[in-house]
């Protein structure tokens, strides 16, 4: 069987810092591999150690040496392939674009019996990419994978939903999208990581691979905050009437 994986380097969410107009400080935050898309690797490496994966293929867009760190992470990991499409400023592409790459690589080098990714980026998690993959190759969407397994030719999820877990299968080829909350992604031995050093990244474009793509104009980003109504209810005097103003105040706003 083999894999391909899908993976972005994106800012680490846990260490951005704002000014105080709600600006995010960019430059200062360290980028790293979704966390997401490290869950999906791990999906993908965990099939490789039970030997019902021969191939991993771990895919990234862009070119600058961080892409070439997070290539070289997934080696360490357990991937068996490394690849980097050449893009300047990554960031601007359009999520279309984005699948159009990822689907035009799988064709040219494919067939791959399973595509894995993130369910959502960390910094702009649109979690349409998955899906737009799925359409343009023409398979099956199997989303927000919470558990993995890959059993006759069949690869079946778990998905963890607002009523309930569901269980969804589906015959490969197959489109899956991982969560963060999947597993927790191995960390290599310093001797995976001495030896990823010494692989092989290869390289393409978008226009060796004869993906169309298109850049979109950032305007400007703004850390998004949710007003607080900071609504005060006084017990001191009398806890029931002011149980009652709450549960009124709850029901006015549709909580309850």
């Amino acid at each position: 069987m083999r894999v391909l994986v899908a993976v972005k380097l994106t800012y680490d969410i846990n260490q951005l810092k704002f000014e105080k107009d709600g600006t995010p400080l960019l430059d200062a935050c360290p980028r790293v591999m979704g966390e997401a898309d490290k869950c999906a690797l791990e999906e993908a490496v965990k099939l490789k150690d039970a030997g019902k994966a021969e191939e991993v293929t771990v895919l990234t867009i862009g070119s600058s040496k961080e892409h070439q760190r997070i290539l070289k992470d997934a080696y360490a990991m357990g991937a068996t392939k490394a690849v980097m499409v050449k893009v300047d400023d990554p960031d601007s592409l359009s999520a279309l674009s984005v699948a159009r790459i990822i689907s035009s690589y799988a064709e040219k080098t494919g067939p791959y019996d399973l595509i894995l990714l993130g369910s959502g980026a960390g910094d702009t998690h649109s979690s349409v990419v998955g899906p737009m993959v799925a359409s343009l190759l023409g398979v099956p969407l199997l989303a927000n994978a919470d558990r993995v397994s890959v059993e006759n030719g069949s690869v079946t999820i778990v998905s963890t939903l607002e009523d309930g877990q569901y269980k969804f299968t589906s015959k490969m080829p197959a489109v899956v999208t991982v969560t963060s909350e999947a597993n927790e992604p191995r960390i290599p031995t310093i001797r995976d990581i001495l030896r990823s050093k010494k692989k092989p990244i290869d390289e393409t474009t978008p226009e060796e691979l004869g993906a169309h793509v298109s850049k979109i104009n950032i305007e400007s980003i703004i850390k998004y905050e949710v007003p607080r109504k900071r609504v005060k209810i006084d017990a001191t005097d009398n806890v029931e009437e002011a149980v009652e103003k709450l549960i009124k105040a709850l029901e006015e706003e549709g909580v309850i």
